[in-house]
């Protein structure tokens, strides 16, 4: 389910609470729903990547994975990542890489780690804010 539908669905179930000043916010926290500066967040934590890095021991730039971690897994609640170089490339051709995420579950809770050590390709790392 795309979380457009979800955002029409919170808005449906929380009816007579949708008033006019009543806003909608679908981004990488996830869907909020309340009026201007006083959103909540419905459900359970959900991921925040704020760090991510592919080949570090190798001398890759750090973050350079950030991003597609944001766009994969962001605003979930649960992500397992399979590290593909086909897929997002080799930032050191010939050496093993490894593969580092930091995220919380909430922006500013205690940061979390999620790793996969040389040659990190073909491995999965988890991000859990389940619990």
């Amino acid at each position: 389910m795309t979380k457009r539908w979800i955002a029409l669905l919170l808005l449906l179930a929380v009816g007579p609470l949708a008033t006019a000043s009543a806003q909608i916010t679908i981004g990488p926290g996830g869907i909020q729903i309340g009026p201007g500066q006083q959103q909540q967040h419905f459900g359970p934590g959900v991921i925040y990547v704020t760090a991510a890095t592919y080949g570090a021991n190798c001398g890759a730039r750090r973050g350079n994975m950030t991003s597609e971690l944001a766009d994969t897994c962001g605003g979930r609640d649960y992500c397992v990542y399979r590290v593909n170089p086909r897929i997002i490339g080799d930032p050191a051709v010939g050496c093993g890489k490894d593969f580092h995420v930091s995220y919380t579950c909430r922006q500013g809770q205690q940061e979390r780690w999620a790793s996969a050590q040389p040659e990190a390709s073909g491995q999965s790392v988890v991000l859990d804010c389940r619990r």
